[in-house]
């Protein structure tokens, strides 16, 4: 009886140790499977991170007026977008800032009623070496318009946009558009007071207005000639 009793209490101390090593087991498998569970998301992640990192700067695009910051972001502006304005400035220079400011001014007027069959962007010159060197860039501000990545004109200072020193002046955003449109890089006026809504307390503005065509054909023949292009 004695030896019967010794070799149960031996069975159920094997079946106890049993059990345990079946937890143990199942705890580690469970350890094992959470591991590579949070391994294979953890990659899934980085590679969402990833992906979306490529695209930051343009799901902005829908915005009016975007703020590029490299090369390979002025390059994509130009070539993803049929009909693109960039604007090349430098932060410091006080001309630069009002020509933003007018850039700003139409790219939202555009955006709000012009379907936005137009894109436009500004690059820090510092930032964007390789395309202003490629686009001969010398002398700010620059605003350059590309239809379907060719350039297909440029306005470098306010050359042909203001006669009587009054650069901030809405004129030149008018003035600006005019050059714009005769790029075909948009398709319309949107800023009030072209020459169809002539002013009659002022005499020379059919003068000016004059002037500024004939500004315009000969800087989009220069920059035919000049025939800049991305490629």
């Amino acid at each position: 009886m004695a030896s019967n009793s010794g070799t149960g209490q031996d069975n159920s101390i094997h079946t106890d140790r049993e059990d345990e090593d079946a937890d143990a087991i199942l705890v580690s498998l469970e350890e094992e499977d959470y591991a590579a569970y949070r391994a294979q998301r953890l990659e899934e992640l980085r590679k969402a991170a990833g992906a979306s990192a490529g695209t930051t700067a343009f799901t902005t695009v829908k915005k009016a007026y975007i703020t590029l910051k490299s090369d390979d972001e002025a390059l994509a502006f130009t070539t993803e977008h049929e009909r693109a304005v960039l604007h090349f400035f430098h932060p410091e220079f006080s001309r630069c800032n009002t020509m933003d400011s007018h850039c700003e001014l139409i790219a939202d007027k555009h955006a709000e009623y012009g379907g936005a069959d137009v894109s436009f962007a500004r690059i820090d010159v510092k930032n964007a070496p390789f395309v202003v060197e490629k686009l001969g860039v010398r002398v700010l501000p620059c605003v350059i318009g590309f239809v379907k990545g060719a350039v297909k004109g440029r306005v470098t200072g306010f050359e042909g946009l203001c006669w009587d020193g009054k650069e901030s002046s809405i004129d030149v955003a008018r003035a600006l558009e005019e050059v714009f449109l005769g790029w075909t890089v948009i398709s319309k006026r949107l800023l009030l007071g072209h020459e169809d809504e002539r002013s009659d307390d002022d005499e020379e503005a059919p003068d000016r207005r004059k002037a500024a065509r004939g500004a315009i054909r000969s800087r989009n023949q220069r920059d035919d000639d000049d025939d800049d292009d991305w490629d």
